[in-house]
């Protein structure tokens, strides 16, 4: 557990920030402060104070919780055990990334102008990598990988789809950057439409895996009734 503490130290950190900046904020009509961005980048939204201070460190918390508890409830223990150093990278990258996303979310609201989005895109290219990374030492389980009812049935399909889904992840990584130095209203769709592809992708792709799995085994079968 004393690895842990990084990730921890990362999220107490961020709940300090939150009570050190407090009277620094400064706040709009009803002492709200920023709390949303449109797709430009331009603030669009306002929240309560209290909101837009602790969402961030206390959603990070909570996730990062429920990452601990997975090995310990997952049913393929050993599969989960085998990237448990992978699993554990993917916990730091997280809270890193929010991290840097709730600094990006607190600074336009002190009153230094930033680009909040591009920001946020870049933690997110950074964690499409880390994902990416990640996939590739995947074991068959029920929470972390690509999960369709074809891989979870076929160890074989589960690693080839995750190794295909691996590599596609850092395709959104890398169109994650390029969104960088498009027009800002076309950053989120650097970000989103490629994730909608993915996932169509894989899903289709273990299937047919499955399938051609399935129709070599029924061949073999077949084969070896003949010589019988």
């Amino acid at each position: 557990m004393n690895r842990e503490i990084l990730p921890a130290s990362i999220i107490a950190l961020m709940f300090f920030l939150a009570f050190y900046v407090e009277p620094m904020l400064q706040l709009g009509c009803g002492g709200k402060m920023i709390g949303h961005w449109g797709i430009t980048g331009m603030p669009d939204g306002w929240v309560d104070k209290n909101v837009g201070l602790f969402l961030i460190p206390a959603l990070s918390l909570v996730i990062y919780l429920v990452l601990l508890i997975i090995p310990k409830i997952e049913v393929y223990k050993k599969n989960m055990r085998d990237f448990d150093l992978q699993f554990w990278g993917f916990r730091v990258v997280f809270v890193f990334v929010m991290g840097v996303i709730y600094v990006a979310s607190l600074l336009p609201n002190m009153g230094y102008p930033t680009d909040t989005l591009l920001i946020v895109i870049s933690g997110v290219a950074v964690l499409f990598f880390y994902v990416g990374y990640m996939l590739n030492y995947t074991k068959r389980n029920y929470f972390v990988g690509v999960r369709t009812p074809w891989t979870l049935a076929n160890e074989k399909v589960w690693e080839k789809t995750n190794r295909l889904a691996g590599r596609l992840f850092w395709v959104c990584g890398a169109l994650c950057l390029v969104s960088l130095v498009t027009p800002a209203g076309m950053r989120l769709w650097f970000v989103l439409a490629p994730i909608i592809l993915l996932v169509i992708a894989t899903t289709v792709y273990s299937y047919l895996e499955y399938r051609k799995v399935k129709k070599g085994q029924a061949d073999k079968a077949s084969r070896r009734r003949k010589k019988k």
